[in-house]
């Protein structure tokens, strides 16, 4: 018993004295302080070239987006995708026909006035006061033809066209048939039906009980109707235009004739409006051309000739103006990059319907970031490749312009520089991603390490230099330009001494 608690006492002892043995060991091992390695590099003498380097999208020179300034139904597209067109060239037209009309009748305004005042000017014979009064007979006579006929046409416009989007358009109660969403606009325009139908009844009852096509209360009965009518049919036609076949249960065939039937009533409205303004102003313009011509050839009366000429002139300019406003016109030298408007088209101003691009010069936008700003100038030479080539197609360029502002995303701030590509090549495209390096200021013969041996201390910078014993100790320097790889020290250093380029600390075993 006592030999086997004896056994039992040795083998504890030294079970311990293991156990502390591998304890202060392995302490040792842990404890040892560690050997920190590094690859030391020479301080050199070597040129710098700063560069900055970012991405954009390649664009024309000049990109466009033209839209019509006027809205309207498209009558002609006289370009395609990728047609070379020359400055001043008409791209695209709406339907002008009501417009040409006025412009012609607003010509001959025009060369009466101008007549007159040469009457005036030499003073008013019985000849001449014979033909301007002739001249405002056949003017009113033409008014009045213009009031039936502009009558006949609206009442047509409703009853056979924009009455087929309603239920007994023509009784005290019709009912719009289209969907639309909102439910209080459709009794407003249930009410507008009724409205037009009573002024229609007006009208006609005008037309057959005045004496004379010039009374005021029946131009004041068809320019109100007409007014109102136009507001009423493009109301419509609005709600007409944005109805599908997946928001209203209707079949394409539906919906394509109840467009078409709120094209034709806007159509022949529009006409027959232009008509009888036509023929209003025609008729007031002989009026003021015989009041001029009846007075004596006084200094009033020779202004008032020459405010005529003025006021017709001033119609010329107005129809021309709106004329402009249905034309796309190409504002340079370029190539049609795309062609949106369709021939029958009704399309709003405002609208983007043809883009044209500048052919043979390129830019890119890139984005500089606020630390490296500094770095470049405009005038710059700049390197580019690009995505689509895989680095094989090299294109050079020149820094045009650096924004004086940054724009700011996320808090961070960086500046938009454009550069312009040198040259044409038929293998660059717009859209295409490019990559941009920038080279600025570039520094002769200066005393560079390593970027990767400076260490930022706060808002200065050391390196690690190289004892002679080989140990490392850290030395205050000033850093200048760079080119990514190297920097530029203007103090701390010499050129004799070397540096830790990059390193590990690590423990060892030995």
């Amino acid at each position: 018993m006592f030999q086997r608690l004896l056994e039992h006492k040795i083998t504890f002892a030294i079970a311990v004295a293991g156990v502390v043995a591998v304890i202060g060991i392995g302490g040792w091992y842990v404890l040892k302080p560690p050997v920190r390695h590094y690859t030391a590099a020479a301080v050199s003498i070597r040129d710098i070239q700063e560069s900055v380097e970012a991405s954009g999208v390649i664009d024309a020179d000049q990109h466009v987006s033209l839209a019509f300034r006027a809205a309207g139904t498209v009558a002609a597209v006289d370009v395609s995708v990728g047609q070379l067109v020359h400055a001043g060239q008409v791209l695209a037209t709406l339907d002008n026909s009501t417009l040409a009309a006025g412009l012609e009748g607003a010509d001959a305004d025009v060369l009466s006035a101008e007549a007159n005042l040469s009457s005036v000017e030499r003073g008013a014979t019985s000849e001449t006061r014979a033909v301007s009064s002739q001249g405002v007979a056949t003017a009113a006579a033409a008014l009045g033809i213009a009031e039936n006929d502009t009558y006949i046409k609206v009442l047509d416009a409703i009853l056979n066209k924009s009455d087929t989007l309603f239920a007994n358009g023509t009784s005290p109660n019709p009912i719009l048939v289209i969907p639309v969403p909102d439910a209080t606009a459709v009794i407003a325009v249930n009410s507008q039906r009724v409205d037009i139908g009573q002024r229609l009844n007006n009208w006609k009852n005008m037309l057959a009980a005045s004496s004379s096509p010039t009374d005021q209360g029946l131009i004041q009965e068809a320019s109100s109707d007409i007014s109102a009518t136009q507001s009423f049919l493009n109301t419509i036609s609005a709600w007409t235009n944005r109805l599908n076949v997946n928001n209203t249960g209707l079949t394409q065939d539906q919906i394509m004739a109840y467009v078409s039937a709120m094209n034709g009533a806007l159509v022949e409205v529009n006409a027959a409006a232009g008509e009888f303004t036509s023929a209003l102003q025609a008729w007031r313009t002989a009026g003021d051309q015989q009041a001029v011509v009846t007075a004596s050839s006084t200094d009033e009366s020779v202004q008032i000739a020459q405010a005529a000429v003025a006021k017709a002139r001033a119609a010329v300019a107005s129809f021309q103006s709106q004329i402009a406003n249905g034309q796309l016109v190409a504002p340079f030298d370029g190539v049609i990059g795309s062609v949106s408007p369709k021939v029958g088209q009704a399309i709003s101003a405002g609208t983007p319907a043809i883009d044209i691009l500048s052919t043979g010069g390129y830019k890119i936008d890139i984005m500089v970031p606020e630390n490296q700003v500094a770095l470049i100038s405009e005038s710059d030479p700049a390197s580019i490749t690009f995505d689509a080539y895989g680095g094989t197609l090299v294109a050079t360029g020149t820094v045009a312009s650096i924004d004086l502002s940054p724009t700011v995303r996320n808090g961070i701030g960086a500046y938009k520089a454009t550069v312009r590509l040198n040259g044409a090549d038929p293998r660059i495209r717009t859209g295409m991603t490019a990559n941009v390096t920038i080279q600025g200021a570039r520094y002769s013969q200066v005393l560079c390490v390593p970027t990767s041996a400076i260490i930022a201390n706060g808002s200065s910078s050391i390196v690690l230099k190289e004892q002679p014993d080989g140990s490392f100790a850290a030395v205050p320097v000033t850093i200048g330009a760079s080119d990514g790889s190297w920097t530029a020290v203007t103090s701390g250093l010499t050129a004799n001494d070397r540096v830790a380029a990059y390193g590990d600390a690590s423990p060892t075993a030995d």
